[in-house]
């Protein structure tokens, strides 16, 4: 498979979506192809730009030897995102003591407002609508979580990148897009957004790493990487919808991951939608082969579909760790109001092991 192509901003070609401030903090890295390039535009034409936020007064994070990870599909806002924080924060996750330390890898988080262009040109592309109101007065008492919002109100560091834009603009609804995001109490560095081949729609994960220290003064550097894959290809390719679509995402992915700079750990998470084999998916084995570092997977479902499919896992935490490190994770029985069950994962550090150099990400 071909490499991907990293682009800085002023590579960017002037695109709404990787043009102003928030994203010119941010690496991308876009399929190498022209044709691949061509089709994104239109959906890039739609959204608003990156969104990035840190707290006001933020001082360095205290030492810490475990950090709570969290992996959910939000339901385009939809979820209860400030009641499972809160559940984190006052130990109700974890037997009464409360974490101090979490990331939060969510998939279809939702925006609202200016930031997403009003009137997109003519040849944008754009999702159907999935929640809200055309009605303004029910927008108005619309309860879905704002992303931007909630990390302002939470006092939480912010990587967000829409991949689509959530309604018509014509359709009388609210400015609206969704995408991935990372949500995180540790503040957020080498701020990444990766362009998957286009299958039906656009698709842009996220990357950013945390540097923390052991309780007895250790640094590591670690990654965490949000991502959600195509459920399925276009009508006039629906061949591919039985496990190619999501294997040609997950292995550009990867690919994309592995010329970032060198780090202590990683880890993976995401909605990858392996419908189809579920975890024999060939999409789950290429990201198994380089993050797969995990003592026990947990069984049980994460989705629910009717007729044909109850029951699908398509959720799931890859690690890939240092020797002496060890991360697990759990599916939640809260729903928290999402279609998709959390994942709520722990990720150990070795405190004895000095982390791995910082090195420059390889260039092809």
């Amino acid at each position: 498979m071909a490499s991907l192509l990293s682009v800085p901003l002023a590579g960017a070609h002037g695109s709404p979506c990787r043009s102003g401030e928030a994203a010119s903090a941010l690496t991308w890295i876009r399929p190498p192809a022209s044709e691949e390039r061509a089709r994104l535009e239109p959906w890039c034409r739609a959204v608003g730009p990156p969104e990035i936020h840190a707290p006001p007064g933020a001082g360095d994070p205290a030492p810490v030897d475990e950090i709570a990870v969290v992996v959910w599909n939000t339901h385009v806002g939809a979820a209860e995102i400030r009641s499972l924080i809160t559940d984190l924060r006052s130990g109700g996750l974890s037997g009464g003591a409360p974490v101090g330390q979490f990331v939060l890898l969510l998939q279809e988080v939702h925006r609202r407002g200016p930031a997403v262009p009003l009137a997109p040109s003519m040849d944008a592309a754009w999702a159907g609508r999935i929640g809200g109101w055309s009605d303004p007065v029910r927008m108005e008492r619309d309860p879905r979580t704002d992303i931007v919002d909630l990390a302002r109100e939470e006092g939480l560091h912010l990587l967000y990148v829409p991949s689509m834009r959530n309604g018509s603009p014509h359709d009388g609804g609210a400015l609206e897009d969704r995408g991935n995001a990372i949500l995180s109490t540790l503040p957020l560095e080498d701020l990444t957004a990766i362009e998957l081949p286009v299958e039906r729609q656009r698709r842009v994960a996220v990357a950013a790493t945390v540097e923390v220290r052991t309780e007895n003064g250790i640094p590591h550097r670690i990654r965490f990487v949000s991502a959600h894959l195509e459920n399925r290809a276009p009508w006039t390719r629906m061949h591919r919808s039985f496990g190619a679509t999501q294997t040609s995402q997950a292995r550009a992915l990867v690919a994309a991951l592995e010329r970032l700079p060198r780090v202590a750990a990683s880890a993976v998470g995401g909605d990858f939608n392996t419908w189809f084999r579920g975890g024999s998916a060939a999409a789950l084995d290429a990201l198994r082969v380089r993050y797969p570092s995990l003592g026990m997977q947990p069984d049980g479902a994460t989705k629910d579909l009717p007729l044909f499919l109850p029951g699908l896992r398509l959720d799931h935490l890859f690690f890939r760790l240092p020797p002496g490190w060890a991360g697990r994770y759990e599916i939640l029985p809260d729903r928290y109001g999402s279609d998709h069950a959390p994942l709520l994962g722990w990720l150990r550090m070795d405190r004895q092991r000095q982390p791995p150099p910082h090195t420059s990400p390889v260039t092809k």
